[in-house]
């Protein structure tokens, strides 16, 4: 599926695909756009919130962020979704954003962790979600996705999806468990996530330009392909390839999500 037809696809439910000729282009020029977004919002309300996804993608842009000239101690920042571990620990979602982003002058912005000290996943994803009450529309979500169309711990095997899906769900965040991750994490639900201004999909190579586009035309979509045709927010995909030579730069596959 060439990149003219996903582009009209996601066109026909309200989004843009942005595409870059390498990575560094995508990340200023996203770096830019969400600096942009947060500006805005700053001016308007005197505050903002960002969400950021964890994965190996964003490293480069959480790096651009942390020595962007905002005023960063009237942004919040939050992850889309955390393993349950230690947050020190070298898979910790929020280690890396402490190490990339949370530096120099963005160290000043307010961190919601979704994690917690409590006793059980089930029991943090309590407290994060009463915690979320306190920001009720996110200025700019940028997510991430996996080869199998998961978006944050959204997993399609995952026994809690249907309640992380649902539209009319009443939490922000809750507990999941997947088969194909070896750790308990926290996510934020699909209405959370679509519950800001703007809605960035942040993915780079062929396959998972190949993965997107076959779960918006997938009969039964894996959860990225919820992100479109519901809420209100500006949504975006910036995609680039990865450089000649890297192990992720995979052939084009055509998956039937």
């Amino acid at each position: 599926m060439n990149e003219h037809m996903l582009e009209r696809r996601l066109d026909s439910r309200g989004a843009q695909l942005f595409s870059f000729s390498s990575r560094g282009s995508l990340d200023q020029t996203l770096c830019d756009d969400i600096c942009t977004v947060l500006s805005a919002a700053v001016a308007a309300r005197g505050e903002a919130s960002l969400v950021l996804p964890g994965g190996s993608t964003p490293r480069g842009l959480l790096s651009l962020l942390a020595i962007s000239e905002l005023d960063w101690s009237r942004i919040t920042v939050l992850l889309s979704d955390e393993r349950w571990l230690p947050a020190d620990h070298v898979d910790s979602n929020e280690r890396q954003l402490r190490e990339l982003l949370l530096t120099a002058g963005a160290a000043e912005a307010r961190f919601l962790p979704l994690r917690s000290d409590v006793s059980s996943v089930e029991a943090g994803a309590e407290v994060a979600d009463a915690e979320l009450s306190a920001i009720p529309r996110f200025d700019c979500v940028v997510l991430g996705m996996g080869t199998d169309g998961h978006t944050a711990s959204l997993f399609p095997d995952s026994a809690q999806l249907s309640d992380g899906l649902a539209l009319n769900g009443r939490h922000s965040c809750i507990a999941v468990q997947t088969p194909s991750s070896p750790y308990e994490r926290l996510t934020l639900t699909l209405p959370r996530l679509l519950n800001c201004e703007q809605l960035i999909l942040h993915i780079c190579g062929e396959d998972k330009r190949s993965v997107l586009s076959d779960a918006l035309f997938a009969v039964k979509p894996p959860p990225v392909a919820r992100l479109f045709g519901a809420g209100d927010c500006r949504k975006t995909v910036y995609w680039a390839p990865w450089p000649p030579g890297d192990s992720r730069n995979w052939s084009y596959v055509a998956l039937i999500a």
